[in-house]
């Protein structure tokens, strides 16, 4: 017989959790819709794409990353089938009198009826009705690609799709579409199909993050005339649903187009944190993988970008150029990161190089005869980077964050 005190439903504003025993915990947006939940030591993240992530740690290996994985469909449908069948089974217990809420945030506001609502969008959420959701967000977005990990939790618009250079041979996260930037009206009916999609799904998502690759491309004036129609559509300041900020990747070579002026002005239209793809110090590794701009140029870019009074996200790849660029990697990366003036406000993304089979970068290391890192390769180079920095004082020195790409779900 099922303990009283097993489960547990917790309400914060945005965001509904069932807890079975804390062995099984799933939690659901106001629209209904799952978005992780963990059972037997495994979590699972599901994206509004409808791909599920699988997510663990195998005992007794210390050096092997997290394991991560993809659901097939078979497997997605499986566990979507199973996962509504255990909600409704303890929502129907919940139901009975078992169990407790807790109601974290504004507990005033919200009253049994309020709940009772969201179990039924939850219980409405079927097999059927995910398959359903992955075919419309095709509908509206192409796939997004990549974020950076401080904004998974984005709401994405595409205003531009694509990579307006596509070229390094790393990186094949847009080789299935043309760069294409899209026109005012062409964002109006992007962002109201958005809105449509979503429903309250929306109120999960704290930030704005313009993709595809590098929005920020865009002629400045071409760039705030779409920042006002999102500005139309979105409200960024004042009440509860207001998104906190504008986000956005950036590259060095074309962010040198932008002068400290261009960013400022982004700034009044509440852009927060552009995320650079600086990969490493060293430019004749720069060179190799085909990366256009140079370290010098990253070093400009992120000086122009906090005088403006704007944060960044830098991004390295770990194991870029294996074990034939091991030191000079390392060597100049750190000496960059610490020219550039980043501080509390900042984040460093030290992001482990996970080489896509076939890529062009797989086949020019095996014509160089390079070897790639082992995984105790790869935590000796996080670890003589992170040694390595030398920032004004601890107390303002920036976030140094690990970015598995693999962990990605939108």
């Amino acid at each position: 017989m099922r303990d009283r005190n097993d489960l547990m439903i917790g309400v914060k504003p945005q965001s509904l959790s069932l807890m079975d025993d804390g062995q099984f915990v799933a939690s659901f947006d106001r629209a209904g819709r799952l978005y992780t939940a963990y059972r037997d030591g495994h979590t699972f993240v599901r994206g509004l794409s409808g791909i599920v992530l699988e997510k663990w740690h195998e005992e007794g290996e210390p050096w092997t990353p997290k394991r991560i994985r993809v659901l097939t469909e078979e497997e997605k449908r499986t566990f979507l089938t199973d996962l509504w069948t255990k909600v409704s089974e303890l929502i129907a217990a919940f139901r009975r009198g078992y169990g407790c809420l807790r109601v974290f945030g504004e507990e005033r506001a919200f009253s049994p009826e309020d709940l009772e609502r969201w179990l039924e969008r939850i219980l409405a959420w079927d097999v059927h009705a995910y398959a359903r959701d992955q075919e419309r967000f095709l509908s509206v977005y192409k796939p997004i690609s990549i974020l950076p990990p401080d904004q998974y939790l984005a709401l994405v618009l595409q205003v531009t799709e694509g990579c307006h250079w596509n070229k390094c041979t790393f990186c094949d996260f847009y080789r299935d579409r043309r760069f294409r930037i899209k026109t005012e009206d062409e964002v109006r009916r992007h962002i109201a199909a958005v809105k449509e999609f979503l429903g309250d799904s929306i109120t999960l998502r704290r930030s704005l993050f313009l993709a595809d690759a590098n929005a920020l491309i865009l002629p400045q004036e071409r760039l705030v005339r779409l920042l006002e129609i999102i500005h139309e559509a979105f409200p960024f300041e004042g009440g509860q649903r207001a998104l906190e900020g504008i986000y956005s990747f950036l590259d060095a070579y074309s962010g040198m187009r932008k002068t400290v002026e261009d960013f400022a002005a982004l700034g009044s239209w509440h852009v927060k944190r552009l995320y650079l793809g600086v990969e490493s110090g060293h430019d004749p590794l720069l060179r190799f993988v085909n990366k256009p701009g140079t370290a010098r140029e990253a070093l400009e870019v992120v000086s122009r970008i906090k005088a403006a009074g704007l944060s960044v996200g830098v991004i390295i790849l770990i194991g870029l150029g294996g074990d034939a660029f091991f030191d000079a990697h390392v060597r100049d990366t750190i000496a960059l990161l610490n020219e550039m003036p980043l501080d509390r406000e900042d984040i460093l993304y030290l992001s482990p190089l996970y080489v896509h089979p076939g890529s062009d970068y797989e086949e020019k290391a095996r014509a160089f005869g390079i070897r790639a890192l082992t995984p105790q390769e790869l935590k000796h180079q996080i670890q003589r980077i992170r040694e390595g920095l030398r920032f004004a004082s601890s107390a303002d020195r920036p976030r140094v964050s690990l970015y598995d790409v693999r962990e990605f779900v939108y």
